[in-house]
């Protein structure tokens, strides 16, 4: 017999952390319906409201109508803990799946990569608001999960056309969606993808397909209206991530992950607008502009249908990217992390606001339930703050951010950043007696692709210590770390840290390790950086 989430929280003594939950509070006003659209590897310069020079009439609508902050922040610079972030408004390095804590235990440094998965041990936002009333669905990129979930094998050149293959990509939906559900208490999961798709086993559905995506959220937002419910719906879409945007359109779209499924096409955009666009834009750019194009026309299909159901004055509207783009993906710096982030409320906040204040994904979670009225649990840790005062005209409800990724650990209050690189013993170790002849990077993989990107571009990637003053070198090139007339802040920056990182379970101590001071550390870190050479030209090309 199959064990409910419902069922494992109770067993586990997690149901205590959702304990205080009831209905919602009394306030008179119906609760809000809730729309996140959470997109995919996402950088400022794509969206034209934050000075970009891509089309995007429709999130620019979105900006025009509610708040756009130019200072918010993700969890981690990668899919996975990133999204585990948003869901359960928590740093990933809480993260207490079995497959995390055996490669990390209580007692050691973690690693914070695509390892941090969701299972039914956390407290996470769609199950709190399902068991406070709220129908809840999901549809789009998972990607929260183990690569193995026991699907049945398929082969790499299944014909599509074929009923067997249909059949098993059916099957293969079918345990995903109810992965997902299982997994995040989400109780509808429609159109999911349970990781990239350029690394979807059957090579011929290894292509982006925004219409099957906006299909299942169109149609989740349909069935929660009929049902007369309050609701909130995750759209976690797929650009502007790999594989090539443009091969999309390559392809009939009404076979997709899911199966053969007849009405997808209806919900894809104009191929002739954007062949125009794209023949006045220089190749390299395809890519941005095609994805940008799907995700600007799932965002306006998915509001059309709001405002066809006659709901969207009641609804909560939420556009963030799940992180931004190389070369600061997979490091601490800004380029990986800030992203932009635009909430849309109508009657609660005034349209065309733009804030400055430090904001962070993991903040979504207890700025939801408060707008909905939901009393977060008392006896469960959350990272986020309620958000709500600045829609009020607060200046800030947090002074800093907390970023994580690797073994690298940084603080954010606005002006400085302060990056930490800490490795556990057993790696300075190795590198001391001369195991290897490479400095790690921060994720500790060798020749990791994303972070090769970094080292190229970050001059101080292998310091153990390092301050930036983001006004004064918004792209992190001058560590001040070592210059004593920013000692103060330095000290003041690492107290701060080290108070946040007293909160984890797992020990980080910033206590300069020596080795990472010497000659032979320096010549490991232009090993690391020389191999990756080749590399980083590829990708720039």
């Amino acid at each position: 017999m199959q064990t409910t989430r419902r069922q494992f929280l109770k067993s586990t003594g997690a149901a205590a952390a959702v304990s205080a939950l009831g209905s919602f509070r009394c306030s008179g006003e119906k609760p809000p319906n809730i729309v996140l659209f959470f997109s995919d590897e996402l950088a400022y310069d794509f969206i034209s409201c934050y000075g970009g020079g891509v089309q995007t009439p429709n999130i620019d609508k979105l900006a025009r109508e509610g708040l756009r902050f130019t200072h918010a922040y993700c969890a981690a610079p990668m899919c996975t803990p990133s999204r585990f972030g948003v869901l359960t408004g928590q740093y990933p390095g809480r993260c207490k799946h079995p497959a995390f804590i055996q490669e990390y235990p209580d007692d050691q440094m973690y690693s914070v990569a695509w390892n941090t998965y969701l299972d039914q041990s956390h407290v996470t936002l769609p199950g709190l608001l399902s068991r406070s009333g709220y129908l809840t669905g999901m549809s789009g990129k998972w990607h929260i999960g183990p690569e193995t979930l026991g699907f049945p094998e398929i082969d790499a050149d299944a014909d599509l056309k074929n009923e067997k293959t249909d059949k098993l990509l059916q099957e293969r939906h079918r345990i995903a969606a109810e992965q997902v559900k299982q997994d995040a208490g989400f109780d509808l999961a429609k159109s999911v993808s349970w990781g990239n798709l350029d690394e979807h086993p059957v090579r011929a559905l290894r292509h982006h397909n925004f219409p099957w995506i906006t299909k299942g959220t169109v149609e989740l937002i349909q069935d929660c209206r009929q049902k007369n419910k309050p609701f909130f719906v995750y759209a976690a879409t797929t650009a502007v991530h790999g594989p090539y945007h443009p091969d999309q359109f390559k392809h009939d779209l009404n076979y997709t992950p899911q199966g053969k499924l007849e009405d997808v096409e209806q919900y894809q955009l104009s191929q002739d607008a954007l062949n125009k666009r794209l023949k006045l834009a220089p190749e390299w750019m395809h890519h941005k502009i095609a994805g940008m194009a799907c995700l600007d026309h799932h965002v306006g299909q998915v509001m059309q249908t709001l405002t066809d159901l006659g709901i969207e004055d009641n609804t909560i509207v939420i556009f963030m990217g799940d992180h931004n783009i190389e070369p600061g993906k997979a490091t601490c710096y800004e380029k990986g992390n800030r992203v932009p982030f635009i909430i849309k409320w109508p009657g609660h906040v005034k349209p065309g606001q733009v804030s400055p204040a430090l904001v962070q994904s993991v903040d979504i979670l207890p700025t939801l339930l408060n707008a909905a009225g939901i009393t977060l649990p008392a006896d469960h840790q959350f990272d986020g703050v309620d958000m709500t005062p600045l829609f009020k005209g607060s200046d800030q409800v947090r002074d800093s951010v907390y970023l994580e990724s690797g073994y690298s650990r940084a603080l954010v209050d606005g002006q400085y950043k302060y990056i930490a690189v800490r490795y556990p013993q057993p790696i300075v170790d190795a590198m001391k007696n001369g195991e290897t002849q490479y400095a790690p990077n921060h994720l500790d993989t060798f020749k990791q692709a994303h972070s090769q990107i970094a080292i190229q571009h970050f001059p101080n990637y292998f310091d153990q210590d390092q301050l930036y003053d983001l006004k004064s070198d918004p792209f992190e090139q001058n560590n001040l770390a070592g210059n004593p007339d920013y000692a103060k802040i330095l000290k003041s920056m690492k107290q701060k840290l080290t108070v946040r990182l007293g909160t984890f379970s797992h020990p980080y101590d910033l206590q300069p390790q020596p080795f990472l001071y010497t000659p032979e550390y320096k010549l490991l870190a232009k090993n690391t950086k020389d191999s990756g050479h080749g590399l980083y030209r590829l990708a720039a090309a």
